[in-house]
């Protein structure tokens, strides 16, 4: 059975080095286009943070109600745990999978060499839990790293953006998660960017539902991109749907893959290049909800309301056109089971053929939240204190899975104005 890392390492730097001896043989595999070895990737994820009047949990218990175990190595990186499937003895172990870093006491990062399918699959179980939630790099988002970042870098560099919009709501198949991950039947987020065969066959062979679903990659030089995109993007909805966005390396060749749902792929020869680029995600990230939850919770306590006895801000999100009653009845058929993409639980009541408003909650600490949902558009309102990660979760699984161009309010600014919102020195890495 393969190593996911050092043997019981002593510092961090052990994990260090072994990672870079992993990501440059990763890389070299895909220059000659035969990768040998996983590569190294992490995902970022959310707990929650003192300043909500929430009592932040430790990341051993955390993981420890997981079923995971963390060994400390030093004050915010551990080693962690977990069940593995060897398929050696065709059994079940507990073996190391990845090392677990706290950046402060609200964000992790998960640094793993395990298949990508595998990690996925964990980290998919993780977020099912009311601790822990992926940090959501919106589509909003994800624009900005390439309008104020990504395309201002070296125009000769190669980049690479993935645009996905698929209208689940319009599958025969049942929404509802029946399998282990929330994320595993989705083809976008895995090291093969979701091109390769499946133990099924040739994709062409497989039955498809016939639906709206557009899967677009635009991989060229910076400037080749810059002078296309926005115009692309007027023509065809879809392409307003950014789900990924390959962020270039500034030392080195290659680059970092982020994926809406906070994972990170390593696509170069230096894991320390990788945790910077992550550490500087992180702070981008961090900064944002902090924007975030300072307008929603400044609002509500001047007693801003949406509706009588609606006490909060609202999510205001419109459609750029109306949804068929038939989609929008199966979005509120499916979108409040017991596993969804949503991560929320309610009951819908009617009040009207295209009109809903459902009392529920965020399974993400189980928060309160009010929804109006119509074939136009939703409404989400949310009191003080609530974790500022479901504004940019409902945003992301919206544009992705109901409505590709959307726009969108937080209290009275729109989205985009929010996550336009970096610190001036997001560059500078405040580590100790």
């Amino acid at each position: 059975m393969r190593n996911f890392g050092p043997r019981a390492p002593q510092d961090r730097f052990e994990v260090y080095r072994f990672f870079n001896g992993l990501s440059a043989e990763a890389k070299e595999g895909i220059d000659r286009q035969r990768t040998r070895v996983p590569m190294v990737k992490t995902f970022l994820l959310e707990h929650v943070a003192s300043r909500g009047n929430r009592r932040p949990t430790s990341p051993q218990e955390i993981f420890r109600r997981l079923g995971a175990e963390l060994r400390t190595i030093d004050e915010r990186f551990a080693e962690l745990t977990a069940e593995v499937s060897d398929a050696d003895t065709n059994s079940l172990r507990h073996a190391v999978t990845g090392y677990v870093e706290q950046y402060d006491e609200r964000f992790f990062a998960y640094y793993t060499c395990e298949e990508s399918n595998e990690a996925k699959k964990r980290v998919a179980r993780w977020v099912q839990a009311p601790d822990l939630d992926h940090t959501w790099f919106s589509s909003p988002l994800l624009q900005e790293l390439w309008d104020q970042d990504v395309s201002k870098r070296d125009e000769n560099r190669f980049g690479k953006l993935t645009f996905e919009h698929e209208s689940i709501f319009e599958m025969l198949e049942d929404f509802s998660l029946p399998n282990e991950s929330a994320e595993e039947e989705l083809p976008w987020s895995g090291d093969d960017g979701g091109d390769g065969e499946t133990e099924y066959g040739a994709k062409e062979d497989r039955f498809e539902v016939e639906r709206r679903k557009a899967r677009f990659v635009m991989g060229d030089r910076i400037s080749r991109i810059k002078a296309s995109l926005h115009r692309l993007q007027r023509d065809y909805q879809p392409l307003y749907a950014l789900h990924a966005l390959r962020i270039p390396s500034r030392i080195g060749r290659g680059g970092h893959d982020l994926y809406q749902n906070g994972q990170i792929t390593n696509r170069t020869d230096s894991f320390e290049d990788h945790r910077n680029t992550v550490r500087y995600l992180y702070r981008i990230y961090k900064s944002i909800l902090d924007v975030t939850e300072d307008i929603a919770w400044n609002a509500t306590r001047k007693g801003q309301t949406y509706q009588v006895g609606s006490k909060g801000v609202p999510l205001i999100v419109k459609f750029a056109e109306p949804i068929s009653v038939a989609v929008f009845n199966r979005w509120i058929q499916l979108a409040f089971q017991k596993r969804n993409r949503f991560k929320l639980w309610g009951n819908p009541i009617r009040l009207g053929p295209t009109k809903v408003h459902v009392y529920g909650a965020d399974r993400h600490l189980w928060q309160p939240i009010n929804l109006e949902l119509t074939d136009t558009g939703a409404v989400a309102i949310l009191p003080g204190g609530t974790c500022g990660n479901t504004f940019h979760r409902l945003v992301a699984n919206i544009q992705q899975y109901v409505s590709p161009e959307i726009e969108a309010w937080v209290g009275g600014q729109e989205f985009r104005a929010v996550v336009r919102q970096w610190p001036v020195d997001v560059e500078k890495d405040d580590e100790d």
